[in-house]
């Protein structure tokens, strides 16, 4: 089986890939995301405005450290990576991407062509505005729902990514049941 997705890679995919890496790296959602770093605002406003010298300096010191690391990694930083994707990247690039049984192929026009073996494929991941592809070397790759012609055609690209997915496991499984019951066999 092959699928062949054509498109225009635009920033705003970047951005809502970005935005779906953070929902499943972090396991939840920007609400609850802006809820943190907004403690994390009142944490450092209320231990600036209630500096107090004849209170603990300690107390007061880890209030303001704890407020501006919670600023940090759920404001700040997703800011400055949206500001990087922008600057870093074409505002649009034409992808192709072919999955085979045998292989992956990403195709970026004027830039590369990269092909990855299942055997480096580690997973994805669904969100509402595209699919997430993780490979063991740490790069993740979008594809946007636009790509699909209808919501049946992403469904059955699913079931083939899982299975692909599944035989891997399964591989690794069964290379792990041969190496226990190799060292069993040497023990007893």
């Amino acid at each position: 089986m092959t699928y062949k997705y054509q498109f225009s890679s635009i920033n705003k995919d970047l951005m809502d890939a970005h935005k779906a890496e953070r929902t499943f790296s972090l396991g939840m959602r920007a609400f609850f995301r802006w809820l943190i770093a907004m403690y994390g605002a009142v944490s450092v406003s209320l231990s600036l405005v209630a500096l107090d010298f004849n209170k603990s300096i300690l107390q007061q010191s880890l209030s303001l450290i704890f407020g501006l690391v919670l600023l940090y990694f759920f404001a700040v930083k997703p800011v400055l990576k949206r500001f990087s994707i922008k600057r870093n990247n074409a505002s649009s690039q034409e992808i192709t991407l072919v999955f085979t049984d045998d292989y992956l192929r990403i195709q970026i026009s004027g830039l590369a062509e990269i092909t990855r073996q299942w055997d480096e494929f580690s997973g994805f991941n669904e969100s509402n505005k595209g699919i997430l592809f993780y490979f063991t070397d740490g790069i993740v790759n979008w594809l946007p729902n636009r790509a699909f012609f209808d919501n049946a055609e992403r469904t059955k690209f699913i079931e083939f990514l899982q299975s692909h997915l599944f035989n891997q496991k399964n591989d690794i499984s069964m290379l792990l049941l041969v190496v226990t019951l190799l060292n069993f066999n040497k023990c007893c």
